[in-house]
C-alpha cells in the first residue's frame, strides 16, 4: 500500500504572526511567519485538486527576552486564532512541477497584562492576509521538493500608537524551498526541512523598517496505521539576518539581531473515507533573545479534494 500524506502541506498554514506588539520593550519587529507553525512533510505538495482547511492557534506568551536571552519582563500574553486557507494544485506543469496558488484569512484575538506596568490591553480582528500566487511541487521516488513565493498584504487593523494591533502594518515578501525524504523502502521512516526567508518593507506611520529574516523548520516521523497516520519530532530556528531600520528603533537594541528556536512534537491522521485530515502541533520555545517567550499549540482539520480535477480522457 501507498503512503497517505497530508494533502494540504503544512507550509501552507504560515500565519501571520501574533499581533504587533508595541511595548515598551527590546523585544524587536517581528515579521509576519511564526517559527514552527509547519512540522511533519513541510517539503511536500498535495496532489491536484481544491483544498480547504480551518486552523486553530493558541500562542500563551510568559516573558520578553533581552539582548543575552535574559528574561527582562513577564507578561501575561494570550495570542489565539482561526485562520481560514484554501490552496488549489493544478494539473499544469510548470518546470516540471506541478503549479499550486494559495491564500489564507486569519483572524486573531491577543490579550495582553503585565503588572508590572499595571496595565492591559486587547485587540481582535482580521490580520494580514497571505496570497501565494506562485507554487510548484516535484515528487522524484524518495524526495519530495517544494517552492514557491507569497506576500502578505497589510489588510489588518494598524495603529502606530496602539499597544496591540492584529495587523503588523507593512507589507512582506515569503520565498519558502523544502524537501520531504523517505528513508526506507516501505516509506514508514520520513524526514522534512523547509526553509522560509522574510523581505520586510516600512511600517504604516512609522519610520521603521524590520530587517530580513530566515527561519529553518525541521522534522522526522514515522508512519502508522496503514501510513494514515504520521507522528514525530518538530522543530525549528529563526534568526533576523540584518538589523531593523529607521528613527523609530529603540537605541537601547539598534542592530541587534533578534532570533528563537523551538521544538515539540505534532501527530497527523488522515480519514481517507470522509477525506478529512487532522493535525495537532506542540513546540516550546527556547533559546530566545529580543522576542518574546512562550509555546505555540496548532491544531486544523483539513478537507482533503474539496474539489477534485476532472479526470482527463483517456
Amino acid at each position: 500500500m501507498k503512503p497517505v500524506f497530508s494533502c494540504v502541506p503544512s507550509r501552507f498554514l504560515a500565519l501571520t504572526a501574533l499581533a504587533a506588539l508595541s511595548l515598551s520593550s527590546p523585544a524587536q519587529q517581528l515579521g509576519h511567519y511564526i517559527g514552527g507553525f509547519t512540522g511533519l512533510e513541510n517539503g511536500s505538495t498535495a496532489p491536484p485538486g481544491l483544498y480547504a482547511a480551518a486552523f486553530g492557534l493558541v500562542q500563551p506568551i510568559n516573558s520578553i527576552k533581552g539582548t543575552n536571552g535574559n528574561t527582562v519582563l513577564r507578561p501575561d500574553i494570550d495570542v489565539a486564532g482561526v485562520i481560514a486557507a484554501y490552496s488549489v494544485v493544478t494539473p499544469k506543469k510548470i518546470l516540471g512541477g506541478d503549479y499550486n496558488l494559495a491564500f489564507m484569512v486569519p483572524v486573531l484575538n491577543t490579550r495582553f497584562t503585565a503588572n508590572v506596568f499595571d496595565a492591559s490591553a486587547e485587540s481582535a480582528g482580521v490580520s494580514d492576509i497571505l496570497f501565494e500566487p506562485i507554487g510548484l511541487g516535484w515528487q522524484k521516488g524518495k524526495v519530495s521538493y517544494t517552492a514557491n513565493y507569497a506576500f502578505y498584504a497589510p489588510s489588518g487593523d494598524f495603529n502606530p500608537s496602539s499597544p496591540l494591533n492584529p495587523g503588523l502594518g507593512f507589507w512582506e515578501h515569503q520565498i519558502q524551498a523544502g524537501l520531504t525524504y523517505n528513508i526506507d523502502k516501505k516509506k514508514l521512516w520520513n524526514a522534512s526541512g523547509l526553509t522560509t526567508w522574510e523581505i520586510n518593507m516600512s511600517k504604516s506611520g512609522l519610520d521603521v523598517k524590520p530587517g530580513p529574516i530566515f527561519t529553518g523548520e525541521y522534522s522526522f516521523g514515522r508512519r502508522f496505521f496503514k501510513y494514515q497516520m504520521n507522528a514525530g519530532i518538530v522543530g525549528y530556528a529563526s534568526q533576523k539576518l540584518s538589523p531593523d531600520s529607521g528613527s523609530g528603533i529603540n537605541p537601547l537594541i539598534k542592530g541587534d539581531l533578534d532570533r528563537g528556536f523551538g521544538a515539540g512534537g505534532e501527530w497527523k491522521y488522515t480519514d481517507i473515507k470522509h477525506h478529512l485530515a487532522f493535525d495537532v502541533r506542540y513546540e516550546d520555545q527556547f533559546g530566545v533573545r529580543l522576542r518574546t517567550s512562550g509555546q505555540v499549540l496548532v491544531f486544523s482539520i483539513t478537507f482533503l479534494h474539496f474539489l477534485p480535477p476532472p479526470t482527463p480522457p483517456k
